[in-house]
């Protein structure tokens, strides 16, 4: 069932699905301006609120493995509403952490509650088209998603501006229930003659045979790659501008609002190219963007360039993220139509997996934070660079 391009229900659809992808940029970004406060109300360095990434990135990704599985058994909506429900009690939790310890568990039960919005979104999607088409659709629910990292790390400094850090995670737990009014109102896309009645052992086998397929191998590393870009970035960002170059908490918001430019020309891009390109070919052009800007962020962060020097490359390379990502996923799903539900989590947890190590590798190895943001971003893109050019295949149907 393909929904119509302009149709008021597919605008609706695409709004709806687009702001369950958002919960991780959105859990990410807006409490990023909140770093040097967090910090001194819990005792701890700056540095070591990267944990904080490492636990929400990780149930993020095992929090997929469980939601994929459940969709496709009871289908998309229910086990939806479970986990907005989740997502919103345990930031109210976080919003009550008085120790580090503390706020990494309950983002931990954040990350599996706003887990179910991203693989189930990806599973409507692959419920409804294939292909370019599903591509095209990706990179459409891009173009919502980047009022994520433009817009939340300003509200994040906003609610700072009038309120206290804990305000950070209630205005997560309002988010989280607006998404859920919006899910309520969704047609369930996986009808019960589509579903299966697989039980525990047979989820593990079709992640198993997953795992088999060399699409999905090649996207799950084109993912790590690109996750190693984003979060090696994201988790570090703070710390660099803030700490290292000394930019204030409303101008952090701003520079990190910036990013927007690239996420926006990544996306139009995909779109309107992806039909003359394909799949495959849109992923070579797009890693050799990110890769010659990795570079350049690397070269800057050596050497400890003025911010515009470094800021200039690092919305190339970030701008990059969505058009790929996107790619990716569709490389990575479609060989498994009555799977979508259980590829989508494996390749949710492949770039968690990614944004989880990269956070701990930078959280645990002491030096140069700005050196140690570079060497990530440039390890993240040649990986994407070089998986992209050993495929063989073509989804371009």
């Amino acid at each position: 069932m393909t929904v119509k391009a302009k149709s008021p229900g597919h605008f609706r659809l695409l709004i709806t699905l687009a702001a369950m992808t958002m919960f991780t940029a959105m859990c990410t970004d807006i409490y990023l301006p909140g770093f040097p406060l967090v910090a001194q109300s819990l005792h701890v360095q700056m540095v070591d609120l990267q944990l904080t990434f490492t636990s929400f990135t990780f149930g993020v990704g095992f929090g997929q493995l469980f939601y994929g599985p459940i969709s496709d058994r009871f289908g998309r909506k229910n086990p939806a509403i479970f986990g907005l429900i989740l997502f919103i009690v345990a930031s109210v939790l976080c919003a009550t952490a008085t120790s580090l310890s503390a706020l990494i568990f309950y983002r931990f039960l954040q990350a599996l509650g706003g887990a179910a919005g991203m693989v189930i979104s990806r599973a409507i999607v692959r419920d409804r088209l294939s292909g370019v088409e599903m591509a095209k659709m990706m990179s459409a629910m891009g173009m919502i998603f980047v009022f994520s990292p433009a817009a939340a790390p300003s509200i994040g400094a906003l609610i700072l501006h009038w309120a206290r850090w804990p305000w950070l995670f209630l205005a997560l737990a309002i988010f989280g229930a607006i998404v859920l009014i919006g899910v309520v109102g969704l047609e369930e896309s996986l009808p019960p003659e589509n579903r299966n009645s697989h039980g525990v052992q047979q989820s593990f086998k079709n992640y198993f045979e997953i795992s088999k397929s060399h699409e999905f191998r090649s996207a799950a590393l084109i993912s790590i790659g690109g996750s190693f870009v984003t979060f090696g970035y994201v988790s570090s960002s703070a710390a660099v501008l803030m700490g290292s170059y000394g930019v204030s908490r409303s101008k952090y918001g701003v520079l990190f609002a910036v990013i927007a430019i690239g996420l926006i020309a990544s996306n139009r891009l995909n779109i309107s190219y992806i039909h003359r390109f394909g799949v495959i070919g849109m992923l070579k052009k797009f890693t050799l963007v990110q890769t010659l800007g990795a570079f350049l962020v690397l070269a800057a962060s050596i050497k400890h360039a003025p911010l515009w020097a470094l800021l200039i490359p690092i919305v190339i390379c970030f701008g990059c993220a969505p058009g790929l990502g996107g790619n990716a996923m569709t490389l990575g799903m479609h060989p498994f139509p009555e799977k979508a539900g259980s590829a989508a989590a494996m390749m949710g947890l492949m770039q968690m997996f990614g944004a989880g190590l990269i956070s701990a590798i930078l959280a645990a190895i002491h030096g140069d934070v700005v050196a140690k943001m570079g060497f990530a971003v440039a390890i993240g893109a040649a990986i994407s660079f070089i998986q992209v050019r050993r495929i063989k295949v073509s989804i371009d149907e």
